[in-house]
């Protein structure tokens, strides 16, 4: 198994290929091409945006609590529902009464667990329209489930509107050269408009995740389910400015934060490396060896990493492959996952 590990080790360090230079803006979501009289026309090699389809693709991850985050701004954004909580999907509010839900969303224990809500501002709020969907013009995963009398716990709501509606969400974005108006979010088209601050809208809060220490809990499958390791290595890959991992190597302070959740006794050990020599530890290997094969598909470690500028990392930030053998030394294929959650 050392060999193999090795080899990993030597394939991770090889530089990534080279590909195409990518916006850090999220994607418009939009995939069709239109003529200038508006007839649909082949995308290729138009340039516009459903053929180019620049930046990042939307990426919602369901937080299990009433939340949705984007895997790529790192926001937190409030589900809407249709139960006539202060979520109510269809409830009106000015812009004052939009401010006054942030502050009903942050009276402890607060919504979420979370007490860093607000209203998003204007750009926050576009960078969650999908242009390719229209009344409303939002990613599904901001519309699924809406039944009457659902909450956040069990659906994800947005306002359905009429085509030509001017209904939309408020930000917290006051119109410079209006300063008794504030930006809004169309929710039929997307579009960006500014309203009467006395007028009302739609709110949904947003925050920026936080965290004190991130629990990972690595999980390895087998390709054959009835398979058994007498030796399991799991590397993990980690963002070093959202995860840190105090120590080097085999130090206490690694291992300290390693716990063996198989079940089996034996040569548990980690340690950790800066992959790519940039001065912060950013991978972390965690095996276990036994005298003979026991340790089955399942819960496999758990890892205790600091969160060191308070920004909690996401299950998308963490890379796990996974080096196991039989205890006649023959590779068992199949692979690992991780969960997450904060402290």
């Amino acid at each position: 198994m050392t060999t193999r590990i090795l080899l990993l080790i030597a394939a991770l360090l090889l530089p990534p290929a080279t590909s195409r230079a990518e916006s850090l803006l999220p994607r418009s979501g939009q995939k069709g091409c239109w003529s200038t009289a508006g007839n649909k026309v082949p995308c290729n090699g138009t340039r516009q945006d459903g053929d180019d389809t620049a930046g990042h693709k939307i990426r919602l991850i369901d937080g299990g609590n009433g939340t949705l985050t984007d895997a790529n701004t790192r926001l937190v954004w409030e589900k809407l529902s249709r139960d006539g909580s202060v979520h109510e999907r269809n409830a009106l509010s000015t812009w004052d009464q939009a401010l006054a839900k942030i502050a009903t969303l942050n009276t402890p224990p607060c919504f979420a667990n979370v007490c860093t809500w607000r209203l998003p501002n204007a750009k926050e709020l576009q960078s969650i329209v999908d242009y390719d969907k229209k009344s409303p013009a939002f990613p599904a995963q901001f519309n699924k489930k809406c039944q009457p009398g659902c909450s956040v716990a069990t659906c994800s709501c947005t306002p359905t509107v009429p085509v030509g509606s001017t209904t939309g969400f408020w930000s917290s974005t006051t119109n410079r050269s209006a300063t008794s108006e504030a930006w809004q979010v169309l929710n039929a088209t997307g579009a960006v408009a500014s309203v009467a601050k006395t007028a009302t809208g739609n709110v949904r809060a947003v925050a920026e995740p936080t965290c004190s220490k991130a629990i990972l809990t690595v999980r390895v499958a087998y390709d054959d389910a009835a398979a058994a390791g007498a030796g399991v290595t799991t590397v993990i890959d980690y963002p070093g400015d959202l995860a840190a991992l105090p120590g080097l190597g085999s130090a206490p302070s690694v291992t300290e934060r390693l716990a063996n959740l198989s079940g089996q006794s034996g040569i548990f050990s980690g340690g950790d490396q800066d992959s790519d020599a940039d001065g912060t530890d950013d991978r972390v290997s965690i095996g276990l060896v036994l005298g003979s094969a026991g340790i089955v598909s399942g819960p496999f470690a758990q890892a205790t990493f600091d969160c060191p500028a308070g920004d909690a990392p996401l299950v998308s930030d963490f890379a796990c492959t996974l080096d196991a053998s039989d205890a006649n030394g023959d590779a068992i294929p199949g692979g690992c996952s991780v969960g997450l959650r904060y402290e």
